[in-house]
């Protein structure tokens, strides 16, 4: 597993709930072993993603509110990333409401013991 690449993968998904939240929303990121899985989520209370949008919002160039990039948006291809990201490591990466309102990212990646030299 690459650790950068799946920073960027949790970064990237906390700047889209920054960005995407009015001021005072709150963010929630969580870190949990499921079985064989690690299971990462970003949460937040903000509007959320229409249920339209869900399918898409992982689709290169696709914006959330607008379909696709026009330049006064992001260009729309970081949830793309992630979703490659997650997906070369063996994971998934899905996206679901929060309750009462917002959205929820979880990705998952298997675990698997290292071998530590001379061990």
């Amino acid at each position: 597993m690459d650790p950068h690449l799946i920073v960027q993968v949790i970064v990237n998904l906390v700047n889209n709930a920054i960005t995407h939240t009015p001021a005072g929303s709150h963010i929630t990121v969580r870190a949990k072993r499921e079985g064989r899985f690690a299971s990462v989520s970003v949460s937040d209370d903000g509007p959320g993603i229409p249920d339209g949008e869900k399918d898409r919002i992982f689709d290169p160039f696709y914006t959330a509110g607008g379909g696709l990039s026009d330049g006064s948006r992001g260009v729309g291809l970081g949830l793309a990333l992630c979703r490659t990201v997650i997906e070369v490591h063996g994971g998934i990466i899905t996206v679901s409401d929060n309750t009462p309102h917002g959205a929820v990212f979880c990705f998952t990646l298997p675990l698997e013991e290292v071998p530590i030299d001379g061990q």
